[in-house]
């Protein structure tokens, strides 16, 4: 059996997270209820994008979280839920601190190593003091070992 060459991603597919325009008050969490089915997906890595917004300025020097969420079987879950209590078990996709104006902001966080288990992510509005509002967008893609 040849050694692959190298490896490449393949495509990318548009997966649904169901943050899209949700607002979040300051010390608050919202966990999504849309299930990425990675089980049965299968992909090895994923790329989001965050878009945010605030309607009055935040704090500076604060932070937003945001959080993936994995379960065995799709049923039992990790800890963290919506409300205000932190996730402290859960793994971390990316935190940033927002600047202290209202404009709209996007930015990518790519290559995630994603596991085999069903997953959904939460969004965290740690302690801006004020409410965002957020999309996360997410493509997930597969690695291919290709042999030349």
């Amino acid at each position: 059996m040849a050694l692959p060459d190298y490896i490449t991603l393949i495509g990318g597919t548009p997966r649904s997270t169901g943050i899209s325009n949700v607002q979040v008050a300051s010390g608050n969490n919202y966990l999504s209820t849309t299930v990425i089915n990675n089980a049965q997906n299968l992909d090895d890595l994923a790329d989001f994008e965050i878009i945010w917004q605030y309607s009055t300025t935040p704090t500076a020097n604060r932070n937003v979280r945001l959080y993936i969420q994995y379960s065995f079987d799709g049923q039992n879950w990790e800890d963290g839920a919506s409300g205000t209590i932190e996730p402290i078990y859960l793994t971390i996709i990316t935190a940033w601190s927002p600047p202290a104006d209202t404009l709209q902001h996007r930015m990518i966080r790519g290559s995630f190593p994603l596991l085999p288990y069903p997953f959904r992510l939460l969004v965290r509005n740690h302690d801006t003091a004020q409410t965002i509002t957020v999309t996360v967008n997410c493509i997930t893609r597969k690695m291919a070992q290709v042999v030349d």
